[in-house]
């Protein structure tokens, strides 16, 4: 079943990207009887390639037709629920999670069938489970992945073509509140006069300046405000961060007209035809809020940028859509309206949250509310322009999101609608897993600890420490990972337009973040409050050095991950010791790209008043934990050293246990054990056939250094999750 799964994810996974031709109508019996019909065909070529395979490898017939069958009942099972879905993404929805499943369970019961030892076994156990979270992780990455590209009936998606007329007399009042910090009183005011030129005949603006500590940076946008009849506060020593100005300016500042309240950072040049296009949305009375496409400006010219631009652009272009048609699209703030009786309902903005808007969003379609994105960007603001303020945003994001979970992790459990809470199965899953895929750097970080300490083990002569190769195993962790690599990459590539190039800087823009991700989802289980990461000063004429210190802890991880290439590449005449090299490159790569990443941001090129902004982005930071960096990253260092040594301590001097064949069917003669003394040349017992079923190991000259070596044989699902997004993935287009 597993060498079946090996065949058929990575040909189901090919289907989904492959070019779609759009049909004039989705809907109806002729295109779902369509679907099901490729579906089915797809599933039986499949099956047949699968079987080609394994006859060519000298399967027993029992075993193949037990592969075959796992594989056709996997596709047949998911049928139901996949029927919107094209067949390509129908066929790489279910081999992958075939290959999953059945990897699981034969790694399972591996892990116990080494005989490793006590202390080995229970690490097994632990990379085991690890494995099972990094699953479902993957799994739910791939949902996304299968529901943004293979659905064909869209029945809530609102694009450029979709039709939302009202008339004129018809469209509520619209109040724009536009908090600002800190901000350059020029931009601010480009944001204000965008505003003004908004093609809407109902609307106001508020703007808010929350505890800007620089009078000469509020006051021109006072007087401004003053000429053209903008309504202004400055908020001094004020609680809430940016929701406390909010509830300011709803509670204190805005219109009794007003029907519908919007969200407009105050760094964003606004298109004149954003209220006239999504406004409408709330003639639907059950509608609480609208979200548009947060998107930039000023990222064409650097490539750090470009790449950047296309990692943030994998959200709105591929979660969103495939979130909205569930209704659990995220109110994502800026650039999103929200109706005013549904937020006065609530209370208003939570103000201990640090991503209140996402948290809005929840209590919104928790009360019955529903949630709409719209697919067309109407606005452009400004991404974070050094790496360090990257990586402060993406510590922010993680932090809130965790506090989501924290907060409210028992409405998003399984169960029925109520009375007090009103989300329905798919609105629970995508918040669930949106806030679970945030850990799947943590479990990124965990395995690089199970990675290094096999590499070291292996490197000074050590045993097996928590399970023993075989073929099956050598085979599906590299399919695993490349699997998960590229459809991330792929799906960057397709999603959002990028070339090829982009698309892999874009994903390791993601990994490079990993570390603070990881750190910010285990402070916030314990944290009420947040401890902001601290934005370093910077300039054009930055020193390299500089880069690596302000990221020295993702820089020693790196030194470490290329020390652990090393020694396992010491070990090169064994099947452990290259998968292992192989597999530590991709982590490794991570953590060295974000001193590259952020020696590229300090240098690339950028017009006069972005250059100006990002030299003081630092002032943006309303609250700095002056250690925070330093401190997490020692302390992330330290424990990926003291975690590799104790691993690595309780694997020595373990026996070598006998192998079976699997694909030839476990019988009695079908076990090749080995003695210790035999030298490299031993022969395989002769009632066993040299087929790719018989282990590696049953030619390795001593226990101390079997081909069967310390690898943790899936890092797999962790490599396939990304941003954490992400979006991890967590990370995670």
């Amino acid at each position: 079943m597993l060498l079946a799964a090996i065949v058929a994810a990575p040909l189901g996974s090919a289907g989904l990207f492959l070019p779609v031709r759009r049909r004039r109508s989705d809907s109806g019996a002729w295109p779902a009887t369509r679907r099901f019909l490729y579906a089915v065909i797809g599933t039986v070529l499949l099956a047949a390639a699968a079987a080609g395979v394994l006859r060519l490898l000298g399967a027993s017939e029992h075993n193949l037709v037990v592969g075959i069958a796992g594989l056709l009942f996997a596709s047949l099972v998911w049928l139901p629920l996949t029927r919107r879905w094209s067949g390509g993404a129908h066929l790489a929805w279910t081999s992958s999670v075939f290959l999953f499943v059945v990897y699981l369970t034969y790694a399972l019961e591996w892990t116990f069938n080494s005989h490793l030892g006590p202390a080995s076994t229970i690490g097994g156990v632990v990379l085991w489970l690890l494995e099972v979270f990094a699953a479902v992780l993957s799994c739910a990455y791939l949902w996304e992945i299968c529901d943004a590209l293979g659905t064909e009936h869209w029945r809530r998606r609102i694009t450029s073509q979709t039709r939302l007329a009202v008339p004129d007399r018809d469209l509520p009042f619209v109040s724009l509140h536009v908090p600002a910090h800190n901000e350059p009183p020029d931009m601010v005011i480009q944001t204000l006069r965008s505003l003004l030129r908004l093609d809407y005949p109902g609307f106001e603006i508020i703007l808010i300046d929350d505890n800007t500590d620089d009078e000469a940076l509020w006051r021109p946008v006072e007087a401004w405000c003053r000429r053209h009849a903008v309504k202004f506060v400055h908020l001094s020593d004020w609680p809430g961060y940016k929701s406390g100005a909010l509830n300011y300016a709803l509670r204190n500042m805005t219109s009794e007209k007003a029907e519908i309240i919007g969200v407009v950072d105050s760094d964003y040049q606004i298109q004149p035809g954003f209220l006239r296009r999504c406004a409408p949305a709330f003639a639907d009375p059950w509608i609480g809020f609208v979200q548009s496409p947060q998107d930039y400006r000023g990222w064409t010219e650097a490539r750090y940028y470009r790449r950047l631009y296309y990692s943030y652009k994998y959200f709105f272009a591929v979660s969103q859509p495939s979130r909205n048609e569930h209704d659990g699209a995220i109110f994502a703030g800026t650039m999103g309206l929200i109706r005013r009786v549904a937020l006065d309902e609530l209370g208003g903005w939570d103000e201990w949250c640090i991503t209140e808007d996402a948290e809005l969003s929840l209590r919104l379609l928790r009360a019955g509310w529903h949630g709409l994105h719209v697919d067309q960007s109407f606005g452009h603001g400004i991404m974070p322009l050094t790496f360090e303020a990257l990586k402060g945003q993406r510590y922010r994001w993680c932090f809130g999101g965790i506090q989501i979970l924290r907060m409210h992790w028992r409405s998003l459990l399984p169960g029925r609608p109520t009375r007090a809470n009103h989300l329905t199965a798919g609105q629970r899953w995508a918040y669930l897993s949106g806030a679970l895929q945030w850990y799947g750097d943590l479990l990124g970080a965990l395995f690089l600890v199970f990675l290094l300490a096999g590499a070291f083990n292996l490197a000074t002569g050590g045993g097996q420490l928590f399970r023993k190769l075989t073929v099956f195993l050598v085979a599906a962790v590299p399919v695993l990972v490349l699997l998960g690599l590229v459809r991330a990459i792929a799906l960057l590539r397709r999603g959002t337009g990028a070339t090829w190039r982009d698309a892999i800087g874009a994903f390791f823009i993601w990994q490079s973040t990993s570390l603070v991700v990881a750190r910010a989802s285990v402070l916030a289980l314990f944290a009420k409050k947040a401890a902001f990461l601290r934005t370093p000063k910077t300039s054009e004429k930055t020193k390299w050095w500089e880069a690596l210190r302000a990221n020295w802890a993702e820089s020693a991880l790196a030194l470490f991950g290329f020390t652990g290439i090393g020694a396992a590449l010491s070990k090169y005449d064994q099947f452990s010791g290259p998968l292992l090299a192989a597999l530590l490159l991709f982590p490794t790569l991570g953590m060295a790209a974000a001193p590259v990443n952020s020696w590229a941001a300090r240098r690339a090129a950028l017009p006069a008043d972005l250059r100006e902004r990002r030299r003081t982005e630092y002032r943006r930071d309303r609250h700095s934990f002056a250690a925070g960096v330093a401190t997490g990253g020692a302390v992330a260092v330290l424990g990926v050293a003291i975690a590799a040594l104790a691993l690595f301590f309780t694997g020595q001097h373990v026996k070598t246990p006998d192998l079976v064949g699997p694909a030839q069917g476990p019988t009695s003669s079908a076990s090749a054990s080995v003695s210790p003394s035999a030298s490299p040349s031993a022969s395989v017992s002769p009632s066993v056939s040299p087929s790719p079923s018989v282990s590696p190991s049953s030619a390795s000259p001593t226990p101390s250094a079997t081909s069967a070596s310390p690898t943790p044989s899936a890092t797999s699902a962790s490599s396939s999750s990304s941003p954490s997004t992400s979006p991890t993935a967590s990370a995670t287009p």
